[in-house]
């Protein structure tokens, strides 16, 4: 890789590619019932939320190391995690970008999509992914 193309790697991502790419991410694990807020407009620390459900732990936390890993070859750090003891409600705070993962009673429980119901909802469909990102084929 060439000097220019590392430092291209690292740069940082406008956030609704970073939330694009984070809903890609988890998608290709199989992340079930995926939803962005956009939450500029009602709580002005984050640009995005990303939501997804995990069917079991196993699957919370497949999808969590699928999007640290990824993120981090990027060169993005989670400025904070947590919940990854338990598995139920796991927390990535990437910035602009927080990704919310839960087992299923707890995502119904929490139910972040009522509680901020005044965050704009989009479909993944709406948000741009990083040029150069590629999808892993489903073979």
């Amino acid at each position: 890789m060439t000097e220019t193309e590392d430092r291209k790697q690292h740069e940082p991502l406008p956030t609704d590619q970073l939330a694009g790419l984070v809903v890609s991410l988890l998608t290709e694990r199989k992340g079930e019932d995926i939803v962005v807020l956009k939450m500029d407009e009602v709580l002005p620390i984050t640009d995005y939320f990303v939501v997804a459900t995990g069917r079991n732990r196993r699957h919370v936390d497949a999808l969590t190391e699928h999007v640290l890993i990824t993120l981090k070859a990027r060169g993005m750090m989670a400025q904070h995690r947590s919940g990854k003891d338990t598995g139920k409600w796991v927390l990535l705070d990437f910035g602009w970008v927080v990704v919310h993962l839960f087992q299923p009673e707890e995502r119904e429980y929490y139910d972040l999509e009522m509680l901020w119901a005044d965050a704009e909802s989009l479909t993944p469909e709406e948000l741009p992914l990083p040029p150069d990102f590629v999808a892993a084929s489903e073979d």
